[in-house]
């Protein structure tokens, strides 16, 4: 399933890191995140969730906005 949303947070090369190493466990795939559009997509497969991701994320100080 696809995800997107937006994250805020996200102003720079270090900040797109940050959320690229957050999101580097199993069940999340064709991570692209947009620094410009502060735009996030990503694949996860069953039995991850949005509120998965929003815990991740949140463990590093970044907030997700659904779109």
């Amino acid at each position: 399933m696809e995800l997107n949303f937006t994250v805020p947070e996200i102003s720079c090369g270090h900040c797109k890191e940050t959320i690229e190493k957050a999101l580097d466990v199993t069940g999340v795939s064709n991570l692209d995140i947009n620094i410009e559009t502060k735009n996030v997509s990503l694949t996860v497969s069953d039995g991850v969730e949005l509120k998965n991701i929003e815990s991740l994320l949140d463990e590093q100080g970044y907030s997700v906005v659904s779109k």
